[in-house]
């Protein structure tokens, strides 16, 4: 890897995943949900429908992060918020980073790609270029140069959160009546078989969902493992049957346990996307690669 091809990679790490710390960060492996009810069949149907109702939908996000270690506070995002449109699926999300290099990021999340503009305090790959493009749907190219970045950045994209659980679901047990962000819900301990969510796969970012899915099960059992790699979920749907809030520790994502927060169903969501000239995309940085999926055309002209 080269000095310049080294320098997107951290950049892109760093940037996109919000200094969330170390990759490594495994999930919360489960084989059954952690309700001390029993699942049942009426469960899973109540999360799964409530998920579909949600994924027909638009609605604001709020995002929280945390680990339980005290060493990388400093680096866990303060919050972040947005708004998305699951049918595309599409939104934009702005990350709170502390530190010396922290500020406020925007990132806007399209089928299959990535646009980030990371906080003033931090220099631009490319003089007058504040915004980096990730085209994510061309695996190949960062299969090789770039390995865990798509599931650290996707972890991020509260779409993929959902399509895990609408692929993965397996087992729910109603934990009972609740408060989730002041509202009165349901709550449900869920159970999310990764690989089945891998083989499930489909729609407009299945391709780079899956591809994320991949690195969550080779970053908890290393690939080698015939058993499936399951999660413990937390879901909160409210009393028209939909989506308010997920709670998972995504493997390999390296940002902690995520708390998901949505609402204002049928918000407006802009994914306005910034000016070609203003944007520096991650490919250019590969040797060989070409700028194929930002906006059309190639950085040879050809």
């Amino acid at each position: 890897m080269t000095a310049v091809v080294a320098l997107a990679a951290v950049t892109l790490a760093a940037v996109a995943l919000a200094a969330c710390g170390s990759a490594g960060s495994s999930g919360v492996p489960a084989s059954a949900p952690t309700a001390s009810v029993p699942p049942s069949t009426q469960a899973l149907a109540a999360v799964t429908q409530a998920v579909a109702r949600t994924q027909a939908l638009t609605s604001s996000v709020d995002l929280s992060f945390s680990r339980p270690s005290s060493n990388v506070t400093s680096t866990t995002p303060r919050g972040a918020s947005g708004t998305v449109d699951f049918r595309s699926p599409a939104g934009a999300i702005r990350i709170d980073l502390p530190g010396r290099y922290g500020g406020i990021e925007k990132m806007v999340f399209l089928p299959g790609s990535v646009f980030i503009e990371p906080p003033p305090s931090n220099l631009p790959l490319q003089a007058g270029k504040p915004w980096i493009f990730a085209n994510f749907a061309d695996i190949a190219k960062y299969k090789v140069n770039f390995p865990p970045y798509i599931v650290q950045t996707e972890s991020i994209n509260p779409a993929f959160t959902l399509s895990e659980l609408a692929w993965g679901s397996t087992a729910a047990a109603h934990a009972g009546p609740s408060t989730f962000h002041g509202q009165q819900v349901d709550e449900y301990s869920v159970t999310v078989d990764v690989n089945r969510a891998l083989s499930h796969a489909t729609g407009p970012a299945g391709d780079v969902f899956a591809h994320a899915l991949s690195s969550e099960i080779t970053a908890t059992d290393g690939g080698g493992s015939t058993a499936p790699v399951t999660l413990a979920v937390e879901v909160w749907v409210d009393s028209s049957g939909r989506l308010v809030g997920v709670r998972v520790t995504p493997p390999g994502a390296g940002i902690g346990t995520l708390t998901l927060a949505l609402g204002k169903f049928g918000a407006s969501v802009h994914t306005d996307t910034p000016p070609r000239a203003k944007v520096v995309d991650i490919a250019a940085m590969i040797p060989g690669g070409e700028q194929e999926a930002l906006n059309g055309g190639d950085t040879d002209g050809a």
